[in-house]
């Protein structure tokens, strides 16, 4: 049945009248008939009509208010859909182990966990409550076995995810492989540390840390990226390691594990000593490095002389007449040539040779102004003081201000009268010079960098994909930000501290789940890249745009009708779902298949 329409003109007028028909086929034609006629009707009385038809139609039609409406619960769906589709594009539940006799598999709390780290990151049992607050359980398939995901089942699954960690390793290299087998001509690899508060770590030592300061106890995080800036290695090890003496280690294992043999390793200076850079040779691997400052002067072919006379002025004509070419606006280069099988590659940073330069004289103006501000208070000492305690606090502070290199002083005793008092006070004046020599030396040092190599100007005859001319080289080393980038995502959005476990194989878990986490992350913003969404910047901004389209529990006030029901996604989230490539996660077909629909 229907609600028919009968349009009329009387007078130059229109009219609709109505009337409840019935349409029936006879003869093989589609017939109406007229059941009941109900004249004219005002525009609401049509549509209160037409719903009551409506409910006669199907079940699933129903006649309701705004007030009927009951939101009962939501929940963050597509943020935790997109994890999700990208984890199963990697495959990473295929190296831990099956669990035929378990509610809940490894791999799924693994998913649960790497999933919160992304978004909400915070303790494992913080992991427990979050999970609740999602569509996890729809999406992993576990609707019946929610309540399986508890704190102690995560302790024990911990464990377990540790003893994955090899083989999710071989995993990633074999994907990331097949996906781009040039993604592993060069790795970066870099060291950074974190630390535990207490003493129940045992694989902490008492240190102090690079961005923290002073902890009671540190550990050191090992990672290893390709070209690309996926991860496909980690490590933890102990909190009194010296990043110098890892790179052997971490070469043969990659050897060992992967069969790495024909790559270029990038690493940081701090890794650089003959002794790790002559083994890398004798294995027949190449690498690209750089050296400190206080090393360039021993460099053969190096005069320091070049840089005595530059000033702001003339930077950037002087260097073009001594050789160097520019690479880009903050950088020029001059390639040395090969010396000992090693190539070196000088770099001038003429803004970094303007800031070193100021730097020093500020701090070197700092230091003489707090020497003068000390010896006006050494002349009006009121009391005897001590030489030692004075000349302490005197070289403690040159070094907070920087400035303690650059100034030699000595203590001259003095002896002052003071009134109503029959012996003199014993203090000191400071006599102070600045270091001429030591400033004119650092003076050439500054906007200075040496890259090292042992791909050699002479193996220019190479194929052209494993040619690395000078240029490449700078941009190996500068890509070298990979890895840092990694490590500041993993300490600072994915958040390793504070960590809230303490046994071995359970701080290892955990770095494995950050380790997944920045794998993900890092597909993410690889993806935005490409896409160069503007209203998107960052792979933080993406989770809180996606977070925001949800799964809401719909019921109906004294009714069996209800269900679960999308938000409407936004033009911006189907941007975002376009240029990941999940689009689907908000059909109806989708959404049905993983239980989110009519109830």
């Amino acid at each position: 049945m229907h609600l028919l329409a009968h349009p009329r003109k009387k007078k130059g007028k229109k009219y609709t009248y109505y009337s409840i028909a019935e349409s029936y086929r006879e003869d093989g034609k589609n017939k109406k008939r007229i059941l009941l006629r109900l004249g004219r009707l005002s525009s609401l009385q049509v549509q209160q009509i037409r719903n009551v038809l409506k409910v006669t139609q199907s079940p699933d039609i129903f006649v309701a208010t705004i007030e009927d409406i009951l939101l009962e619960d939501h929940w963050a769906y597509l943020d935790v859909a997109v994890l999700n589709h990208l984890w199963d594009n990697w495959d990473l539940s295929k190296p831990f182990p099956a669990s035929k006799n378990k509610n809940i598999s490894t791999a799924n709390i693994a998913k649960i966990l790497t999933f919160n780290r992304c978004i909400d990151p915070g303790s494992k049992l913080y992991a427990v409550e979050w999970f609740k607050e999602t569509t996890c359980d729809h999406l992993l398939g576990i609707v019946n076995k929610r309540d399986c995901v508890n704190d102690s089942r995560i302790y024990r699954e911990l464990k377990l995810i540790e003893e994955s960690k090899e083989d999710i390793e071989q995993h990633l290299y074999k994907t990331l492989k097949e996906r781009n087998k040039d993604s592993f001509r060069i790795v970066f690899y870099d060291l950074t540390d974190s630390y535990f508060e207490g003493r129940k770590c045992k694989l902490a030592r008492p240190g102090r840390t690079k961005d923290y300061g002073f902890r009671s106890r540190k550990i050191v995080l090992s990672l290893l990226v390709n070209s690309e800036g996926y991860p496909f290695s980690w490590d933890i090890l102990d909190g009194d390691t010296v990043d110098v003496n890892t790179l052997k280690e971490r070469s043969d294992y990659c050897e060992k594990r992967f069969g790495i043999s024909d790559i270029t390793w990038v690493f940081d200076r701090g890794m650089v000593s003959d002794e790790n850079l002559n083994y890398l040779n004798e294995k027949g691997w190449k690498y690209i490095t750089a050296l400190d400052k206080n090393q360039i002067p021993n460099v053969p072919c190096v005069d320091l002389s070049w840089f005595k006379d530059l000033d702001i002025e003339n930077v950037k004509k002087r260097l073009i007449d001594m050789g160097f070419r520019r690479y880009d606006e903050c950088l020029y280069y001059r390639d040395l040539g090969d010396s000992e099988r090693k190539r070196y590659i000088i770099g001038f940073n003429p803004e970094l040779f303007v800031d070193e330069r100021k730097n020093r004289e500020q701090r070197i103006e700092k230091g003489v102004k707090y020497l003068e501000r000390e010896n006006i208070k050494l002349s009006n000492a009121k009391r005897n003081r001590d030489g030692r305690v004075t000349d302490r606090r005197i070289n403690e502070t040159l070094k907070k201000l920087g400035a303690r290199k650059y100034l030699d002083y000595h203590l001259e005793p003095i002896q002052l009268k003071i009134v109503k008092r029959k012996k003199p006070v014993k203090s000191f004046r400071i006599v102070y010079r600045k270091k001429d020599k030591v400033i004119k030396r650092a003076e050439k040092l500054d906007g200075l960098c040496m890259i090292v190599t042992n791909h050699l100007q002479e193996e220019h005859n190479k194929s052209e994909k494993k040619r690395f001319d000078a240029e490449r080289v700078i941009s190996s080393y500068r890509d070298k930000y990979r890895v840092e980038e990694a490590f500041k995502m993993v300490k600072s959005f994915i958040k390793f501290q504070p960590v809230y476990v303490y046994k071995d194989e359970h701080v290892r878990a955990h770095y494995t789940i950050c380790s997944l986490a920045y794998l993900l992350d890092m597909t993410i913003t690889n993806m935005l890249r490409k896409s160069r969404i503007d209203e998107v910047s960052s792979v933080e901004k993406a989770y809180k745009i996606l977070g925001k389209c949800r799964i809401g529990e719909i019921k109906v006030k004294n009714s069996r009708h209800g269900g679960k029901k999308i938000t409407t996604p936004t033009n911006l989230q189907k941007k975002l779902l376009d240029a990941l490539g999940c689009r689907h996660l908000i059909s109806g077909e989708y959404l049905k298949s993983i239980g989110i629909g009519k109830m």
